[in-house]
């Protein structure tokens, strides 16, 4: 979640109850956009449906990135089924 939002758990907007995995979750996923770095969306006036179509790959990293930050290490997603989700993610951008 760092790398995609830039963001630190130690950064100042991140005290009291508020941590950066509440903020994404929190945020997701009509938000998505405002917290995503800039960097990471297409730059303007390239195809907007691939713009569509990278949302939703982050969007689904970002989904993956909380099912695996769970605060129970139970409920949290096995190796397997990331590498698993983490594939599907990579074939859908390439296809873009």
């Amino acid at each position: 979640m760092e790398v995609f939002t830039r963001k630190r758990p130690t950064d100042e907007i991140f005290s009291g109850h508020m941590s950066l995995r509440s903020w994404v979750k929190e945020s997701m996923p009509s938000a998505l956009i405002d917290i995503l770095d800039s960097n990471l969306l297409t730059p303007a006036g390239e195809d907007h449906g691939s713009n569509n179509q990278t949302l939703d790959c982050l969007s689904s990293v970002m989904e993956l990135a909380l099912n695996c930050s769970v605060e129970s290490p139970h409920e949290r997603m096995s190796i397997k089924d990331v590498v698993a989700a983490l594939n599907k993610i990579k074939i859908k951008l390439l296809a873009i």
